[in-house]
């Protein structure tokens, strides 16, 4: 694996070009999608259709057409809605991990990229299944179960929750890359290590309300395709079989789950492409690959995760900088007191071991020159 040979072009890009680089990706790893998102989401598209099919199956029986019977169908599309919302980062860690993978690696293999899903289980389950709410939301729509519609519990809660994403996905959407690719801890004992609190800081505090105006774009966007899936699926069938009703039950329990899952698995991957794009702008991602690289060339030696990041991008403890600072005071100050110890030394050239002073980085050591990274293609190779 070469760190500065990436099959994407590792530089800067705007939104309208992410979104055509996404569809490149599609066309480029159409597995990530088909096998990887399926794979995570079939586990909750049947949960989903347990907790909330039992409404367009009741209504089925007494008709679909009448006043009641829309307001329970609502009910329905808006729950369904803010599930597959709430489970969409869940449903894409194979799609992530993979993606995350084929940026240096060729063809990133199926069994490793379940193998390392399944060894960080807990913590993006935790993250992604129970703070993000989505096992919550599960837990009180089997306690809804069989309940009549309420403007409380249908209405104002499944708002609540949408509000509730928004913030969520504008202010901190990289929650999932930090957790899978860079694979920072939750909580350390050491205030060294970099953990997803400072880490999410840290990355996402300075692209705030850049942040914000992509998520309101980007969501705009999947409506808009959210809807065009939804009636192409109805006219398709339309044109195959005569069938042109769109609320019939076909259409309630199998064409709507599967428009929004489509919808999520593409953000997914526009999430992805703009984690890539904000490390570059904020950390120059693009410079830290090549002198990795470089590094792993040269000495042989390996220089950390080439996803994950690096201890410069660490906020700095207030405490322990200012030890340091204090300590490099005072040894300032040592020095000025003592001119005899502050004079160099002198050294005689014709006794100076050119080996010796190679191996200690000194100023006679030759300069190892910084190789440019080699540039991939615009697309994907």
């Amino acid at each position: 694996m070469q760190l500065d040979r990436t099959h994407v072009v590792v530089r800067l890009r705007t939104l309208s070009e992410i979104g055509d680089l996404a569809l490149i990706m599609i066309r480029r790893y159409p597995g990530s999608l088909l096998i990887g998102f399926t794979a995570g989401a079939v586990v909750w598209a049947i949960l989903n259709a347990a907790l909330l099919g039992w409404i367009p199956l009741r209504e089925a029986a007494y008709g679909l057409n009448d006043e009641e019977a829309i307001g329970e169908i609502t009910r329905y599309m808006f729950w369904m809605a803010v599930l597959v919302l709430l489970q969409a980062p869940a449903a894409g860690v194979l799609t992530t991990l993979y993606l995350g993978q084929a940026v240096f690696e060729q063809r990133p293999t199926w069994k490793s990229v379940f193998k390392e899903a399944k060894r960080q289980f807990p913590r993006w389950f935790w993250v992604l299944g129970v703070k993000r709410l989505a096992i919550p939301t599960m837990i009180l729509l089997i306690v809804r179960w069989g309940q009549p519609l309420s403007g409380f519990w249908d209405a104002f809660i499944p708002i609540c929750l949408l509000l509730f994403v928004a913030i969520a996905r504008s202010s901190r959407p990289f929650v999932p890359e930090i957790i899978l690719l860079e694979q920072c801890p939750l909580r350390s004992k050491s205030d060294l290590e970099i953990t997803l609190a400072r880490r999410s800081k840290s990355l996402h505090g300075p692209m705030a309300s850049d942040l914000g105006g992509r998520f309101l774009a980007v969501s705009f966007v999947l409506l808009v395709l959210l809807v065009s899936v939804l009636y192409s699926l109805v006219f398709v069938r339309g044109i195959t079989l005569g069938n042109w009703r769109i609320m019939d039950l076909f259409t309630l329990l199998v064409f709507v789950p599967f428009a929004l899952w489509s919808v999520a698995a593409v953000s997914v991957l526009v999430r992805l492409l703009n984690y890539l794009d904000t490390r570059i702008r904020l950390e120059g991602w693009e410079v830290e690959l090549a002198v990795r690289a470089e590094a792993l060339r040269e000495f042989g030696q390996p220089t950390g995760l080439a996803i994950g990041p690096s201890q410069a991008n660490a906020d700095v403890n207030p405490a322990e900088s200012s030890k340091s600072l204090k300590t490099s005071n005072s040894s300032k100050a040592s020095t000025t007191s003592n001119p005899a110890a502050s004079k160099p030394a002198t050294t005689n050239p014709a006794t100076t071991n050119p080996a010796t002073s190679e191996a200690s980085g000194s100023p006679a050591s030759p300069v190892t020159k910084a190789a440019h990274p080699t540039r991939a293609a615009e697309t994907p190779k």
